[in-house]
Order: C-alpha cells, then structure tokens, then sequence
C-alpha cells in the first residue's frame, strides 16, 4: 500500500498549543465548524491562547506565513485522517491505551464531499508486524502509527493523519455549544454502564426527541446494553452531526471564543494530532461551506462481519472482504443527488403537535396557523420536557411534504431529525422550542 501523500505536508509535531484548535472541531475535514470563523477571529483564538512564535503579534502571521494569505485546500487527491477516541481512565497512559472509537474521515477536494467510516473496535484483523488481533489493538501495540498501518492494510485506504481524543473531548465540546439535539429511536436502560473507575453509573434514557449535555451523549455514544457495536457506531456518527447542527444553527461559536483558555485547561491533555495549525487552517476554511448533503456515512456493520470466537475463547468479528470492498467504493463515492421526477400533489401530511416551552396555548396557535397553510394536525399536547429549539421528527421520510412544512414554520432544515416509523399514526410531530416565533 503506498504512503505517498502529494497533497499534505509531512506530518510533523504540531505547535503544543495548536492542538486545542483540533479539539475545538474534533474533525475539521468532514464538519464545517470553524470554518466559519473570520480571520480576525483566528487571530484572536490565536492572541487568546498565547500561541507563540509561530504567531506573531507584529506580523500576525503563522509560521511565517500573514493568516490574510491563507486560502483554502488546495490538494487535488483524497486526503483520509483516522479519528480515535481512546478508553483512557485516570492514570492511564494515552500512548497505551485500546481505542473506543475508530472512524476514517474522508474528504475529496474534485467533488467536494466527505465521509465517514465508522470501525467496530471487536474487528478481528491482521495487525502489520504483529499477526491477528482485535483492531482495537493496534493503538496498544503502535500507537497512531499502527493504527494508521492497519487500517491501510485491511481496507485499502491510505491514511495520511490521525487525531486522537479521550471522553472529555466529547463531554467538554457538547457542554461548550450548549448541548446537542438527538432523537432516540428506542428505549434503552443500561445497568451495567461503566464509569471512570471500573465500577457502574447506569444509564436510562427514553425513545424520543431530547436535549443532551456532554455526559448524556457520552453515554448515548458509547451504550452498548440491548443493542450490537454496529448500533453504537451509528449512534456514534449522530452525535457527530447533531453537534455539527447545534454548531451550524445557533451563535455557538461566538460563546465558544471567550471560553478558549478554558477549554485548553481541560483539553490539552486529551487531545492528540499530527496535523500542524497551517494545515487546519487550510482544511477548515476548504471545508467551511460542505453542506450535510455531501457527507457520506458508512458502518461496518452485520452485513459485512461474521461472529467468531478465537482458540483464547475471545467473541470477535471476521471482515467480509468482498463487502468491506463495497464499504470502501460507498465511502468513497459522492452521494447520489437526487433525479427530479414529475409526482402527483401528495396529501396532507398529518401532524402531531407538542409544546416544549412555558408558553400556554403556544400548541393550538401553531395548530391554527398550519390548518390554514393546508396541513392536517390530528392532535395537540405537551412535551415531556423543555426545549431550547423547536424539532420536526420525520416518520414517513417525506421530502417535499417536510420541506413545505419547515418553510411555513420558518425553520432551518437542521430542525429535521428522520426516523422512520410505519407505524406511527402521524407522519410527523413537531416539538415546539423556545425559539419558536408563532405566526
């Protein structure tokens, strides 16, 4: 497999404090987070962090270079970084530690789409120099090297950088934004979720729409009771876009600068990259305007492993190679779009109705306004909870009926979170937030 990497710098050992940056995006080549982040703005991230000599006061440069002659990527080939979250508990050694979470995240500048490659962590591979071994593993054994190695070897995709995080990552950034939007599709109750300390802090959420702080998704992400690793995975990626929404939707990023010092106290520790802050520069301001349309998300999932138990007794997974080849062309390929077709006027969608404020009667007034707009509401009621932005649960996948429906309530199309149900008897509830201006 060859290493060759025409359109990224060698990687080197970033400026220590450069490293924060990454954490605040976490994956800057599939979000487009901080790319909508000024100049200026970088410049005061920078004299914030105290980053220097690389940035200068004088010259407001970055390793020599004014931030005002930054432009974009300009690679013309794939560029692929490997994400990790590592298990890492207090006085573990990062460089020694299993990874929790392995994603591949892929950006090709010639069609301007991204992808996410998500890797069960019981995959039972070939570790180059080592022989067969859960690919959770590899990190023990090499650290991001053999990670980066074994990724390559088993899936064909050459693997140019890595970043490395620990769970306060993902707990310090949802809490940063202000929490995430996620909507749980089934019931889960975990009593034997595991803490920091090898003990248990169970876990019990509900079906349904909820506002999550960073020790909620947390254990969103990693639960595991009542469902495989391939649901974990999945659960994973949501996570990673419903704080990519949270970003893109609200003035997050405005509240997250006067709170960067902070965020290096707490993270500077748990994060780990060979990507220099030039090259984040560059990647962010080509990601910036990537729309969620061009992001592919790819599981290694059932359809793709057989169950295995080794000669030790250890319950793995074998790769299906032929569907592993199919994962890696769906990743790689751009998202379809969409063929326009001539359709017959579809009917009313039919609407639940939730109020999710303090406000009374807010329900029977956004009820009024879209009978008159032509929707069919069959009912009407209070949500479980209070919530700070208003979200339409898509049960029916229903494009063009959800698209109207957005607009008449003058929402952003991150307000829609999908999750098909047939047998549910409405083909949409919206959940009324705070931010909900009644017509």
């Amino acid at each position: 497999m060859s290493n060759q990497k025409p359109d990224s710098p060698a990687p080197r050992t970033p400026d220590s404090k450069a490293i924060v940056i990454a954490a605040v995006i976490v994956a800057a080549i599939v979000l487009p987070v901080i790319g909508y982040l000024s100049y200026s703005v970088i410049r005061s991230v920078a004299s914030r962090l105290g980053i220097a000599p690389a940035i200068t006061n004088a010259g407001h440069t970055i390793n020599g270079t004014p931030i005002s002659q930054y432009t974009a990527w300009q690679g013309t080939q794939r560029l692929n970084v490997l994400l990790m979250g590592i298990d890492q508990r207090p006085n573990d050694n990062p460089a020694t530690t299993r990874t929790d979470t392995m994603i591949v995240l892929t950006l090709d500048p010639a069609t301007h789409t991204a992808g996410m490659l998500s890797i069960p962590r019981d995959l039972y591979v070939t570790l180059p120099g080592r022989g067969r071994g859960r690919i959770n593993t590899a990190h023990v054994y090499g650290g991001p090297a053999l990670a980066m190695k074994t990724v390559e070897y088993n899936f064909g995709i050459p693997i140019q950088h890595y970043v490395r995080v620990n769970f306060n990552v993902v707990v310090t950034l949802v809490d940063l934004v202000g929490g995430i939007d996620v909507y749980v599709d089934q019931d889960i109750n975990d009593p034997l979720y595991p803490n920091m300390n090898y003990g248990y802090d169970p876990f019990v959420i509900s079906k349904g729409m909820h506002h999550m702080d960073g020790a909620t998704a947390l254990k969103y992400a990693r639960t595991r009771h009542g469902s495989s690793d391939f649901y974990r995975m999945r659960r994973q990626q949501q996570i990673i876009m419903a704080l990519r929404d949270r970003v893109l939707s609200t003035d997050a990023l405005t509240k997250l600068l006067p709170n960067l010092p902070t965020i290096w106290q707490s993270l500077h520790n748990s994060v780990s990259t060979d990507l220099s802050l030039s090259e984040i520069i560059q990647l962010m301001l080509f990601a910036k305007d990537l729309p969620a349309s061009n992001i592919t998300r790819v599981v290694v999932d059932e359809k793709s492993t057989t169950n295995y138990m080794t000669p030790q007794g250890a319950e793995v997974l074998i790769p299906v190679r032929s569907q592993i080849i199919k994962l890696r062309d769906e990743l790689y390929a751009p998202p379809p779009k969409p063929t326009p077709v001539v359709t017959p006027t579809p009917a009313p969608l039919r609407i639940s109705i939730e109020n999710g404020t303090s406000t009374l009667g807010l329900a029977a007034s956004a009820r009024t306004y879209l009978q008159s707009r032509g929707f069919q509401v069959v009912r009407i009621g209070d949500a479980k909870g209070m919530y700070e932005r208003t979200a339409i649960i898509d049960y029916r996948n229903n494009g063009a009926g959800i698209q109207k429906l957005v607009e008449a309530l003058g929402l952003s199309m991150s307000a829609i979170k999908t999750s098909v149900d047939a047998s549910s008897p409405v083909d949409a509830l919206i959940i009324l937030g705070a931010d909900y201006q009644p017509k």
